[in-house]
């Protein structure tokens, strides 16, 4: 096994000197920019084949972020029975070249391996969260959330998607609370801001709404903010407004179509807030 290692190594470390740091290098293709696959050229299949090699070829992969070759390494790994005592972390490591390929039910599968063999670990944990969410399971995404939370009550990214999350479960209330806590960790949270503006909107809370929403507006507003301000001064009653608020949100879109495209996203929360259907297309015509 020894003999095996070193030579292997051998082979490998002889091929990156003239590669990379021969005079004439540049004469030729360079391999370490394409595919590794010297493992399976029979000729090297025995004394490249094996998890002492294959392992930090995996590592080079997803640190040069080629996540489809580490992907295919990881997988052979898991074929020939290799992984043992590091499988957690390759599990881990899997999971994550899946996720940056937004896999996310790749990623999660791999991740929950990983969670098998090493619980509670709150990167594999913190990793699951965030594909769960962004696989828009949101109940299971705040599951693994809270998790982290016991660990890192402090952490705020964490603290804006459990109120994210919330606010998606139709959990405004204690969204809020997230959001508010978010607002006091951070200096001129806007994000908190934002989540509390929409909360408060669907909560009928128009008051506080406002309040936010020109907050985010006298510091880094995006079209949305001004829509979402939009949305609240018509449901107070002030159409007006509303229609100064729906106006900028245009001007700064990239279109009047990409507007109207967020804009018929939130007919919905507007018909539950009191709006009535036929009075939509009458506020588009002012604008």
């Amino acid at each position: 096994m020894k003999n095996r290692e070193l030579s292997a190594t051998n082979i490998y470390m002889t091929l990156y000197r003239f590669f990379k740091l021969s005079v004439r290098r540049h004469e030729f293709r360079d391999i370490f920019k394409e595919k590794l696959d010297l493992h399976h050229i029979p000729a090297l299949n025995n004394v490249l084949y094996w998890d002492e090699i294959l392992f930090p070829i995996a590592d080079f992969y997803i640190k040069k972020e080629r996540w489809n070759e580490a992907i295919e390494i990881y997988e052979e790994l898991e074929s020939i029975e290799a992984l043992d005592e590091n499988a957690a972390e390759c599990y881990q490591k899997l999971g994550f070249a899946f996720q940056k390929q937004r896999k996310y039910a790749a990623a999660i599968d791999a991740y929950l391996k990983a969670d098998t063999l090493k619980p509670d670990n709150i990167w594999t944990n913190r990793h699951l969260a965030t594909c769960y969410r962004l696989n828009r399971n949101y109940q299971t995404a705040l599951t693994y959330y809270k998790k982290v939370e016991e660990v890192a009550p402090n952490d705020t990214n964490v603290t804006f998607y459990i109120g994210s999350c919330l606010t998606e479960l139709g959990l405004n209330e204690e969204a809020l609370n997230y959001f508010f806590k978010l607002d006091f960790m951070e200096n001129n949270s806007i994000r908190a801001w934002r989540g509390i503006g929409w909360c408060s909107f669907i909560g009928l809370k128009y008051e506080q709404a406002i309040k936010y929403y020109e907050k985010i507006i006298d510091h880094k507003p995006l079209a949305i903010d001004f829509m979402n301000a939009g949305h609240v001064a018509w449901v107070m009653g002030d159409i007006q407004k509303a229609a100064v608020f729906y106006g900028k949100a245009i001007t700064i879109s990239d279109s009047r179509e990409q507007f109207l495209e967020m804009f018929h996203k939130d007919e919905g929360p507007l018909l539950k807030q009191g709006i009535q259907e036929e009075d939509i297309p009458l506020m588009l015509d002012l604008l």
